[in-house]
């Protein structure tokens, strides 16, 4: 069912209340007043569609009985409210405002001074999705934006979002694009942008106008923290700050600022950061400028999808824009490998077996026998990796390569028993002098460990991540999964149902592009290969970027994510 979020409720003006609690036999006896009347010029109940997400309405709720006192009203058959009218036979309004898109309804009883509850109405109203921003600029859409020449075209955005470019500002008092903005500021308005900082400042602006800043201002111990600054009717500021940039990169913010609430609100990266209440702010009108804001807050680094709407930007919307969508590198299932070749799927070159290396297709017919002897099936489908550990192993150049938001690799894994003594490899991704991760089990603790190089160099830094090996069968039969969190700074392992079996904090440190093939089963060194796996290997699925705790939970039942 679709949710909506209540805003406030005013009565034409004030009067005494007249709380309803219930029918009682008084009121049963009272006469009933007429059911009351709804009408709504934002949102008309008249099987039309009508704006929408963000956007406030009134709702005049009117009945044709003159000893009514108060309406008693509820949206969706949720909980009931009570609206007092200014006097015995007047109206009451509504103010509400819709978070999603769909139907719904308002359902609104008379009440009169004896206490006598009319019958209900039903109202019915259609919302349709949000209005677009009044404004828009990217390097590819700059709605007529002048600018100036410390900006530098042909970035690329964040990956992971439909945003393909950026534009770099250098920093200088030419680095900006100013443009003509429609909305004023001391009524509802919302302003989002993707922003890079390649240098760390504790004032600067990517998105300003004379009633707003959005950017970096000085936090705790005089670090850089996101901001988002409004100056108020009072002559004071409001200012919202949350979330510590990072150097190089990108973050999405989010500035609200709700007149009818007035209330404003940062968001970073989806994630509600900072509220200011009783916020009545000063407003204003005139030229957006994205970089700078005029004095010497000018931004260094990457800027794009700058937005401004003359309406509430609401959570649902700010969570889906911000989010950051994995993409896929390579899916091998491993049923079939023509020519010593297990075939990719959804992109990827094909994962080439060595050594002894082969699939293991292995059936019995118990389910008609009752003296079959059982066999070990494979771990998801008809066929997986069987390796013995004696110098078997397979390979793809398909390199588990990661973006500016991480990578995350998973597969099925089970091990042989007799060799669980010594330690084994799952996984690898090579660098040109260390790897940049290894998935491996290490025998002396039994357990699972992630290890990520932080440069690639042979003496880099590393993080580890632990975890014990899994009960879910003797053999340690487990799905197994690595994410390495660019947004969070997380390395996180995930062992079965155990999410997150283990994690570490990655702040400071950078993912780097690897060379060299995926390895399956061992570990490749300057004096050659080692820690050959025993046992099996299946599904095995490689991204760039971060999977979603969805897309893990079908990827452990053997799901495709496709």
């Amino acid at each position: 069912m679709k949710q909506y979020v209540w805003t406030r409720a005013a009565t034409v003006c004030a009067a005494a209340a007249l709380t309803v609690a219930g029918t009682t036999g008084a009121a049963i006896a009272a006469e009933a007043p007429s059911a009351p009347v709804v009408t709504s010029q934002e949102y008309p109940d008249d099987d039309n569609w009508h704006d929408g997400v963000g956007s406030y309405g009134t709702f005049l709720i009117d009945s044709a009985s003159d000893d009514v006192v108060s309406y008693r009203y509820s949206w969706l058959g949720g909980s009931t409210r009570t609206l007092t009218a200014s006097e015995p036979g007047a109206p009451v309004s509504l103010r509400w405002m819709p978070e999603t898109e769909g139907v719904t309804y308002l359902q609104a009883q008379a009440v009169n001074a004896e206490g006598a509850i009319s019958a209900g109405t039903t109202y019915y109203v259609r919302v349709q999705d949000g209005r677009a921003a009044v404004t828009h600029w990217d390097p590819d859409d700059q709605s007529g934006a002048v600018t100036g020449s410390g900006v530098t075209l042909g970035a690329s955005g964040p990956s992971g979002t439909g945003v393909a470019s950026a534009a770099a500002f250098d920093g200088t008092d030419e680095a900006y694009a100013a443009l003509d903005l429609s909305v004023d500021s001391a009524q509802n308005f919302s302003v989002d942008a993707w922003v890079r900082p390649d240098a760390l400042s504790a004032d600067s602006t990517a998105v300003t106008q004379a009633g707003f800043a959005l950017g970096t201002s000085t936090g705790p111990a005089d670090a850089p923290v996101w901001s988002f600054t409004l100056p108020t009717a009072d002559g004071g500021t409001a200012r919202l700050t949350g979330g510590a940039p990072e150097q190089g990169e990108w973050a999405h913010l989010v500035g609200v600022y709700d007149a009818e609430q007035d209330t404003a609100r940062l968001y970073v990266d989806g994630e509600l950061a900072g509220t200011a209440e009783s916020v009545t702010a000063a407003g204003g009108t005139g030229t957006l400028r994205i970089g700078a804001d005029g004095n010497s807050g000018h931004w260094q680094g990457l800027l794009t999808d700058v937005n401004v709407w003359d309406r509430v930007f609401v959570p649902e919307e700010i969570t889906a824009t911000a989010t950051r969508k994995a993409q896929r590198l390579g899916y091998w299932d491993l049923e079939t490998a023509p020519d010593g070749k297990s075939p990719a799927y959804a992109g990827g070159e094909p994962l080439t077996l060595a050594g002894d290396a082969s699939l293991h297709a292995a059936t019995d017919d118990c389910a008609w026998n009752p003296d079959c002897t059982p066999v070990q099936y494979p771990l998801v489908g008809n066929a997986d990796l069987l390796l013995d550990g004696d110098g078997d192993y397979a390979t793809t150049p398909t390199a588990l390569t990661p973006t500016d938001a991480g990578f995350s690799v998973a597969a099925h894994v089970r091990l042989d028993e007799a060799a669980a003594t010594r330690d084994m490899t799952v996984l690898s991704q090579p660098g040109e002098h260390t790897d940049l991760v290894t998935l491996r089990y290490v025998a002396a603790s039994q357990t699972w460990q992630a290890v990520v190089a932080h440069e690639d160099r042979a003496d880099a830094p590393t993080t580890t991540v632990s975890a014990p090996l899994g009960s879910s069968s003797s053999a340690g039969e487990q799905f197994l999964a690595v994410v390495y969190d660019e947004k969070t700074d997380e390395l996180r392992l995930y062992v079965d149902y155990n999410y997150a079996a283990d994690t570490a904090s990655v702040t400071g440190a950078d993912t780097w592009t690897p060379t060299g093939d995926l390895q399956i089963g061992r570990t490749l060194t300057a004096d050659g290969d080692t820690d050959h796996l025993a046992g099996e290997v299946d599904e095995i699925h490689s991204y760039a970027g971060v999977v979603s705790s969805t897309q893990l939970s079908s990827l452990r039942l053997g799901g495709t994510d496709s």
